[in-house]
């Protein structure tokens, strides 16, 4: 395992972009699907090969196996909050199917099918609750008269997989879970109507399973069957489950939207000179917001956006190089994709102008949070590398986090003054440790012999 990790830290192409490595790029062909409260990303690198996880901290990358989407496979590997699990699609008895990994032992657990098999696959995951014990995405449901059609599933260990079901009986009309809330009780999606994909939100029911799945309406006294009157796609759901956002489509003027039972409908609002607006991800109390917005024309790039209630939609490059202070140079972000559920890390894809070339990046809100981020040269940490026992030196009250390369909480402890920490029982390999005070935050890396 170390010698796994210390190749692929010598090996890897990333840089290191900022002062205080607060915007962290890697130059390659990487899709970011799923963020942990540690920054921790997981995606993958080609359709249909394996899922990875980056970190960009330790500036490691580690290949989990499974099967990545494309070529005929679904799923999002899609972390939970404390980077325990992580949800996705790994090859079961009939193929692709739906499944969960679990980071400390690394292995991925397939969690069964509706029991049909289409184009060799069988069902694939597309999210995880923030506790990790519910995983959601699609199955095959039929393939009466040769149509093929989907539902969306949900799996936890009491219950297995429980068909979500559709609105419709016709096999045209497919449903599929998106986002899940922290506790896995509410699950949004989207259901397919007329052609275009609308809103869809499956509620947990007390006696098991989960109720039939609703549209989002814009007007709740209105007919639920107007296409005009249902909000699109739902995309993300807040962790305490009270917020939800999804896309923009003709029924609410294209704008990206988020919603509440107290609130109701919120659109976000646009930017100049660009096209459609999508929410791809929220914080765990919906208070941020980020997503994309398409090119006016086709083959336009696209466009970044972050969300508060206080400032409104705001263009994240802008939001980076002016709000944060990091200067990205010729990096220009094209989405916002993810946000870490504690509002610290936001993830997604852009060009480099210079080069012409891809390249993922993860980017720091915490000096927005009024904290300030150190590198390791502010953190004493010694030995380092180090077998049994580390001695981290720090002044006063902090608290003190250790994460492996692969995104899991190792260990987790407050300090007051100079810490001992008995690492003897880590397996041998390269670790971000940090420790935050009230008013900063030192990181550095960790190799255990």
């Amino acid at each position: 395992m170390k010698q796994q990790l210390l190749t692929t830290f010598i090996a890897a192409a990333f840089t290191v972009n900022s002062s205080l490595a607060q915007f962290i790029v890697y130059d390659d062909i990487f899709s970011a699907t799923g963020i942990s409260d540690q920054g921790i990303i997981a995606g993958y690198k080609t359709q249909g090969g394996t899922y990875y996880i980056w970190n960009p901290d330790s500036v490691t990358t580690t290949d989990i196996g499974g099967v990545a989407p494309g070529l005929g496979v679904g799923g999002q590997a899609r972390f939970s909050t404390n980077g325990a699990f992580i949800s996705g699609t790994s090859i079961g008895l009939n193929g692709p199917e739906m499944a969960r990994y679990e980071v400390a032992t690394g292995q991925w657990t397939p969690l069964g099918s509706l029991g049909f098999i289409i184009d060799g696959t069988v069902s694939g995951g597309f999210t995880i609750s923030g506790d990790g014990t519910t995983v959601a995405g699609n199955s095959w449901a039929d393939t009466t008269g040769g149509n093929a059609y989907a539902h969306a599933v949900a799996w936890n260990a009491v219950e297995g997989l429980m068909d979500l079901g559709s609105l419709f009986d016709d096999s045209a009309k497919s449903t599929r879970a998106n986002a899940s809330s922290g506790d896995g009780s509410l699950i949004v999606g989207w259901q397919d109507f007329n052609g275009p994909w609308k809103s869809a939100v499956w509620r947990k029911n007390p006696a098991g399973g989960y109720f039939p799945n609703e549209y989002i309406l814009i007007d709740t006294t209105g007919d639920p069957a107007d296409e005009y009157n249902q909000m699109g796609e739902c995309s993300a759901v807040s962790a305490d489950g009270v917020w939800i956002g999804g896309y923009g489509d003709y029924a609410n003027n294209y704008q990206p939207w988020i919603w509440s039972e107290d609130s109701g409908i919120i659109n976000l609002g646009s930017l100049p000179n660009v096209g459609n607006g999508y929410v791809s991800s929220m914080n765990a109390d919906g208070s941020v917001v980020v997503g994309w917005f398409d090119g006016m024309l086709w083959g336009d790039p696209q466009t970044p956006f972050i969300w508060t209630q206080a400032n409104g939609v705001q263009e994240l490059n802008a939001y980076i190089n002016t709000v944060l202070g990091y200067t990205t140079d010729n990096y220009q972000v094209y989405t916002a994709d993810l946000i870490s559920p504690n509002g610290a890390y936001i993830a997604g894809y852009g060009v480099d102008i210079l080069n012409a070339t891809y390249f993922t990046y993860r980017v720091s809100l915490v000096p927005s949070t009024g904290i300030k981020e150190t590198t390791a040269s502010a953190l004493t940490v010694y030995p380092n590398p180090a077998t049994d026992l580390i001695a981290i030196e720090n002044t006063g009250k902090a608290t003190v986090s250790i994460t492996s390369a692969e995104g899991l909480l190792i260990y987790k402890s407050e300090i007051n003054g100079k810490q001992v920490v008995d690492i003897s029982n880590f397996a041998a390999g390269v670790y971000l440790i940090s420790v935050q005070t009230s008013a900063e935050i030192k990181t550095g890396r960790l190799i255990k012999n």
